[in-house]
């Protein structure tokens, strides 16, 4: 279905109402003009009858300059007969005329005749016309019961027509006539005059629609393109009509309405947005906890059931001899040690994920924090015939060499548990744009690129299996990414030819470094 804008609606209202209107105009004159200028045009021949028989005098004179007057301004002839039926004045006649060609009329007992419906008389002038229409109004009268409210038509020759009113004037007869063509003419001008203005009445009128409807619908098509913008959710658009009325009420309304959806659903999708990070965070939590608890059980249940088994060796006498027992013993301690350091490292991540753990900066020296963790690392160094090297390592740090020895313990426990017998380890410091970084590189082969990122997660093991001759608790790396994000420093991993290089960058805004 065919849809038409609201300028198109109010254009076609506006013309609508114009065309009924110019229409009943129309319509009233075409039914109803005739009448009524006929009524008003007896209602003037009377008023007219009224006034003469107000102002007269009895002086004919004085009455001729009267009807005079009032024929120059109407379009009413009058006509004054005495009762012999003398032609006392006539708009045809000059009053001072010789009186000799004044036509005299039959007495007024011969004017009770029928209506006059012959041949105009011979008079000899076309003056004369008027002699004849006033005969034959007197023909047509009966003068014994004259009444100025009473109106008759006389028709000459048959097609023409006359409005006349006869009443008395003193002893006189005043005769007003008005012919019918002047009416008939009239009614037609109007008629003719009536069209053309309506014709020009339409035109104007159909531009001061369009010129309208496209003022009253400007704005409200203006406010419909922002309020489609409101539904795409795009508050840019603003009514800017400026207008006092209505109209622009409405839309200082829909500009607010705009500025508080802005606002409602902006909070709405701010809390939305947090909302959302809060369930990742918490989803990431409640993994992260069971990803726990399972790696936590994972590692305490072999130290856990072998302190139980070789307890329980131990209580039933199944190792009477002392060596026996020792390494029943031994054991045992190995495996509480284990789950002690296990435990320690857990508290120690917990402290520092949670921004619980306190730092003290001091200046470290980076070539005295390697060699006290390659003397702390030599006995398993010398079992494997590991070496060690860090002659580049002269530089000072501000930082917490607490954490910061924890960094280098792990990556040098690591290194040492991952580099073949016979291999080689070597820790470097260099100076970069964004601060100090620290680094061990040991032989040995590498890591596939998709698990370089991995193996900073808690409890992740390169070796599949999790098997125990590896070593290590698995959350080693993951205490170094606390501890660098704790300096607010970074760490990672990269391979490097003949083998693996793990760094620990502390930022220039905590480092202060100086040559030894």
């Amino acid at each position: 279905m065919k849809r038409h804008s609201i300028k198109f609606k109010f254009f076609v209202a506006i013309s609508a109402v114009a065309l009924v209107f110019i229409g009943v105009l129309l319509l009233l004159n075409l039914f109803f003009y005739d009448d009524y200028y006929l009524m008003t045009r007896k209602t003037e021949l009377r008023d007219t009858y009224q006034t003469i028989t107000k102002s007269y005098d009895g002086d004919l004179e004085t009455t001729a300059s009267t009807l005079d007057a009032l024929e120059s301004k109407s379009a009413i002839r009058f006509a004054l007969v005495d009762r012999s039926g003398s032609l006392l004045y006539a708009s045809f006649f000059s009053f001072d005329q010789d009186r000799k060609t004044t036509p005299n009329f039959p007495p007024n007992d011969d004017f009770s005749g029928p209506p006059f419906t012959g041949g105009l008389p011979d008079f000899g002038d076309q003056r004369m016309r008027g002699a004849a229409i006033v005969f034959a109004v007197l023909s047509s009268t009966d003068l014994s019961a004259v009444s100025p409210n009473k109106l008759l038509t006389v028709s000459l020759h048959g097609n023409e027509q006359y409005l006349c009113l006869v009443g008395e004037l003193d002893d006189h007869y005043l005769i007003a006539y008005m012919p019918y063509a002047y009416i008939e003419q009239n009614s037609t001008f109007n008629l003719l005059f009536l069209l053309i203005a309506g014709g020009c009445a339409l035109v104007i009128c159909l531009f001061c629609g369009y010129v309208i409807s496209r003022a009253f619908t400007k704005p409200l098509i203006q406010m419909g393109t922002v309020a489609n913008s409101m539904a795409r959710f795009d508050f840019s658009k603003k009514y800017e009509g400026g207008e006092s009325d209505e109209i622009g009420q409405l839309g200082d309304s829909l500009n607010r309405l705009s500025a508080y959806l802005e606002q409602a659903i902006g909070e709405l999708q701010q809390s939305n947005t947090q909302l959302a990070q809060e369930i990742r965070e918490k989803e990431r939590i409640d993994n992260m906890r069971r990803e726990f608890i399972v790696n936590v059980s994972h590692e305490l249940k072999t130290p856990i059931a072998l302190i139980q088994g070789y307890a329980e060796g131990l209580t039933a006498g199944v190792a009477d001899d002392p060596e026996d027992r020792k390494f029943y013993c031994d054991t045992i301690a190995d495996e509480a040690d284990h789950m002690n350091k296990l435990v320690m490292q857990l508290l120690s991540l917990s402290k520092l994920e949670l921004g619980a753990e306190q730092t003290y900066l001091e200046d470290v020296d980076l070539h005295a924090l390697c060699d006290e963790a390659v003397r702390k690392t030599a006995v398993l160094c010398e079992s494997r015939g590991l070496s060690v090297g860090y002659a580049n390592t002269a530089l000072t740090v501000h930082t917490d060499s607490g954490l910061l020895e924890q960094v280098l313990m792990n990556y040098l426990s690591n290194a040492i548990r991952y580099t073949r017998d016979g291999g080689h380890i070597e820790l470097s410091a260099v100076e970069t744009e964004t601060g100090v970084r620290l680094s061990v590189f040991n032989e040995g082969d590498g890591l596939p690129e998709e698990e370089l990122d991995k193996i900073w997660e808690k409890f992740y093991r390169t070796d599949r299996a999790r098997t125990r001759e590896a070593g290590g608790t698995g959350i080693g790396l993951s205490l170094v990414r606390a501890i660098a994000d704790t300096l607010h420093g970074c760490c990672g991993a990269c391979n490097a030819p003949g083998g693996i290089e793990f760094w620990f960058e502390i930022p220039a805004g905590i480092a202060s470094t100086e040559n030894l």
